[in-house]
Parts: structure tokens; C-alpha cells; sequence
């Protein structure tokens, strides 16, 4: 019989191991203890949910990440199972036991593979995926991340000018949010904030300020990718009201212009298309090539790749979802 249970730091190389064994050989979560502890460790636990025989061998690992410190959501990641004679329905057992462990709030999961979508049904759990918005440097030349059919696909767009409004890079010191504030699933707060966007120990994130006169209102968080001598800019998250964004876009496309990056993108879920389109942003139609915007670039895939995400909530009308949420901006 297995027991499954919450990991320990005691645990964590074994559960290193078991990525190498049965995730990917040489992950880097398998390789960079410190990568491991910043993503997974929560004082003496592990974020993980495993199944372990009395040999200390492992046969199954659900990890997940919190987005608070107290009453948190969390984002799944990294399930995993490995056959057991008397666990045929081990997988399942490891996310019932998360569901059921009234430890923590709302469970999602940004980057589900799209061949458990019918699990998640099965158990009643919501499944959508990300849209892809995008605003393009007109005076690029030549693409060599964006891959577009006809140049007419490059829109013209007539940002919305306020003086009311403000974009502000800010430190860790100017970071003077209501977080509390913020209704939206999952809840991030602002330790969740500083530690995955100031204090990353790989990524370096800018943290914009949208300001309406002096109060702060919302924030934008960007992360420049590149491939060879090419780069992009990515909105990686987006704490706030939604409507500001249309009144600083034209400052974040003179970022783009100014830092000759091919294009802003934006993966999210639960905004409005209608304020993103305002904002000057078009909708990438993931199902055809007029228009391809890279989501995987190490390796590098240069095809529209639709992100799958699950939510185990009933609430779906408050459910905001952005490319770093969960562990879908981590390095490999």
C-alpha cells in the first residue's frame, strides 16, 4: 500500500530524483535544488502531494504553488504517476487528496494537458484555455519570432491619450497596492507578489504602476524574450482594474518601438476583449497561421499554441488567468 501525504524537506531530493526518472531526464527542477525550494518550499513542507511505499520509493507527485499566505489559492503543477498494481487510479487519488485536504482555497491550473481535460470533466472541475492578444512594432522589418501570411495583418492602431493616467517602473519599496482589494481568482498578495516578480532568482521581471492622478490603480508586469539577435515583450500578469490598460498602452508601444522588440503579446483569460481591443490590442485566432505568436521558446516553437487551464471553482465569472500564473513561466 502507498501513502499519500503532504512532502517534507526531508523529501525533496527524492522527489528530485523521481523528475529526472519519470518527468524529464535532466529537468531543471532535477538539477537546480535552489530553483526547487524557491518554487515548492513553504517553511519544513514541500508543495507537493505524494505517493510513497514504505521503501521511500516514489510513485506518484501532484505538485502545487500558493498565491497567498493565508486561506491561498494554489496552482496544480507537475502531476505525475507512475504504474502501481493496487493504485490503478493513482493520479486521481493524488488530486482528490489536494482537493479534499482543507488546507487551502481554490484549486487551478494554468498548462493542463489537453488529454486530461476529460478527467476534469469527469470530476466536475471547469476547463477553458488562454487567449492570445497582441500589439505589433510597425517599425520592424523583418520578423524572425513573429510569423505573419500577409502584412495587412499588421493593424493600425489609434492608442487613447488621458493625461490622468500614468506608467511608473517601480521598486519593491513603491509597491503600495490594496491587494486585499482585489477580488479576482486566484488571490495573489503582495508577498506572493514580491517573491515570484522582484525576488525571481532567473527571470527578470519589470513591474510597471498604472497610476490614475497619484493613486496607484493597477499593476503590469513585463518580461523581455529573446531568440538570437530578436526579442519580444510579454505581459507575464495584471493586477487591477482592466480598463486602465487602454489609456497606457501607447506608453508600453513606445517601450516596444524604443527597445525594437517585435511585439507586445498578452495570454490571459477573464478580460474583456471589448477593453483589450479599446486598449489597441488584436486577438490572435489560435487556430489558423495569418498570424503566429510564439508561446514556447526554449526550444523554440513557432507555431500558436493554446494553453489549457483548469479551475475548480464554480465562480467562474471571477476567474483571471495570465501567462505566469502557476508554474507556466519557469525556466526548462
Amino acid at each position: 500500500m502507498l501513502d499519500i501525504r503532504f512532502a517534507k524537506t526531508a523529501d525533496t531530493d527524492n522527489i528530485r530524483k523521481f523528475i529526472h526518472n519519470h518527468w524529464k531526464e535532466n529537468h531543471i527542477l532535477s538539477r537546480d535544488k535552489d530553483l526547487f525550494l524557491y518554487e515548492y518550499q513553504d517553511n519544513d513542507m514541500i508543495n507537493f502531494v505524494i505517493a510513497i511505499d514504505n521503501k521511500s520509493n516514489i510513485y506518484g507527485i501532484l505538485g502545487f504553488i500558493k498565491s497567498s499566505d493565508d486561506n491561498s489559492d494554489i496552482w496544480a503543477a507537475m502531476w505525475k504517476v507512475i504504474k502501481h498494481k493496487t493504485h490503478p487510479m493513482l493520479g486521481v487519488e493524488l488530486l482528490d487528496y489536494l482537493r479534499n485536504a482543507n488546507k487551502y482555497n481554490r484549486l487551478t491550473c494554468n498548462g493542463i494537458n489537453s488529454k486530461t481535460i476529460g478527467i476534469y470533466h469527469y470530476l466536475d472541475i471547469y476547463t477553458n484555455h488562454l487567449s492570445q492578444y497582441i500589439i505589433i512594432n510597425k517599425n520592424i522589418q523583418k520578423f524572425n519570432i513573429l510569423k505573419i501570411e500577409d502584412d495587412e495583418s499588421i493593424k493600425q492602431v489609434n492608442f487613447i491619450e488621458n493625461s490622468q493616467y500614468n506608467l511608473v517602473k517601480l521598486k519593491e519599496s513603491e509597491l503600495d497596492f490594496d491587494f486585499d482589494s482585489q477580488e479576482f481568482i486566484p488571490h495573489k498578495d503582495k508577498n506572493y507578489f514580491i517573491k515570484r516578480y522582484f525576488n525571481h532568482p532567473i527571470y527578470i521581471y519589470d513591474i510597471y504602476g498604472i497610476y490614475k492622478a497619484k493613486t496607484l490603480t493597477s499593476l503590469v508586469v513585463t518580461r523581455e524574450v529573446s531568440l538570437e539577435n530578436s526579442k519580444i515583450l510579454r505581459i507575464m500578469d495584471y493586477l487591477g482594474d482592466e480598463k486602465d490598460i487602454a489609456y497606457i498602452t501607447s506608453k508600453i508601444y513606445q517601450i516596444v518601438v524604443n527597445k525594437g522588440y517585435e511585439y507586445v503579446d498578452f495570454v490571459c483569460f477573464g478580460f474583456d476583449s471589448t477593453n483589450l481591443e479599446r486598449a489597441g490590442f488584436s486577438k490572435i485566432n489560435l487556430e489558423s497561421t495569418e498570424i503566429i505568436a510564439p508561446n514556447y521558446f526554449s526550444p523554440f516553437v513557432q507555431e500558436n499554441i493554446k494553453i489549457n487551464f483548469m479551475a475548480d471553482t464554480k465562480e467562474i465569472n471571477k476567474l483571471r488567468i495570465c501567462k505566469a500564473d502557476g508554474d507556466q513561466d519557469r525556466p526548462s
